[in-house]
């Protein structure tokens, strides 16, 4: 088992008014139990506030949590001390949705991958190491190594992306977590990226914590869908069951919100603001998933 999760809450405080100590809490997280083997991808799929995000934050040790532990390779790193982490979070890289904000638009490609490297020196004495490395993973993300000279605003959405899937592979991780990671890009770009993660799969030995709004991608790259709805995981199948049999009434609304999503964008006969207005209506704003 590569990845545990087991009772992971966490909860946040609403302000009770002028000086009054919180007596609400939003249940962002709310204990979450959660199991991922190495080599398997497993989607989170969820409307928007549900918890997807700030479980990803949580996992990365980003925020703190109010209770649980999170059990990786065997190894429970809640308890770690921030050296212990420190091999942690070589082992377990996020991927933001957003490739227009994940760069830092300051930094050439060649100084935004030499900063992943600081977590790694050991590996990474001479320039001559690093400058090799940086070449291979753009090689792997079918780009060149002439761009490394280049600022993140020289690139498209996709090629973006690429970078960021590239910087998160320079400590050889074990997990990567993408949270929305293609929703920002096109339909044809979304299918690019998705070929690309699944290459490098294969070439890495990666395993991946998919977040996605967009069925039709989640279907294609996992193994097993977990839904969660405020906070809770609702829902646990393989990803072929769960579209043939889903069984938690969430699920089938979410499923249902997908298919008429699709059916709303094909209907000729409804005029532009009708559709958005239909749209507006469906839970989560779902994507199709044919």
């Amino acid at each position: 088992m590569l990845l545990q999760l087991k009772n992971i809450k966490k909860y946040f405080p609403i302000a009770g008014g002028f000086l009054k100590a919180p007596t609400r809490f939003v249940k962002a997280v709310n204990d979450i139990n959660l199991d991922i083997l190495a080599g398997e991808n497993i989607s989170l799929v969820g409307e928007s506030g549900c918890g997807k995000t700030t479980l990803a934050r949580l996992v990365m040790l980003l925020m703190p949590l109010d209770s649980g532990s999170i059990i990786f390779d065997g190894q429970d790193i809640t308890k770690f001390s921030p050296r212990e982490l420190r091999n942690y979070r070589k082992n377990v890289q996020l991927v933001f949705q957003d490739p227009y904000s994940s760069l830092d638009p300051r930094f050439t490609i060649r100084r935004v991958m030499k900063e992943a490297m600081t977590l790694d020196v050991k590996n990474y004495k001479s320039e001559s190491d690093k400058e090799a490395r940086i070449e291979e993973l753009l090689r792997a993300v079918g780009l060149k190594a002439e761009m490394l000279n280049r600022y993140p605003h020289e690139f498209s959405g996709g090629e973006r992306q690429r970078i960021a899937i590239a910087r998160s592979l320079v400590l050889n991780p074990k997990l990567l977590i993408l949270d929305e990671a293609v929703s920002s890009l096109d339909v044809i770009i979304q299918e690019q990226i998705i070929q690309l993660l699944k290459k490098l799969q294969q070439d890495f030995g990666l395993t991946y914590l998919f977040i996605s709004h967009n069925l039709k991608v989640v279907r294609k790259i996992s193994h097993k869908i977990a839904v969660m709805y405020r906070g809770k995981i609702v829902e646990l199948a393989k990803t072929d069951e769960l579209f043939k049999n889903p069984l938690h009434p969430y699920t089938k609304e979410l499923l249902s919100a997908a298919i008429n999503y699709k059916s709303i964008l094909r209907d000729k006969d409804i005029d532009v603001s009708k559709r958005t207005e239909l749209i507006e209506k469906i839970p989560g704003h779902f994507v199709l998933i044919n």
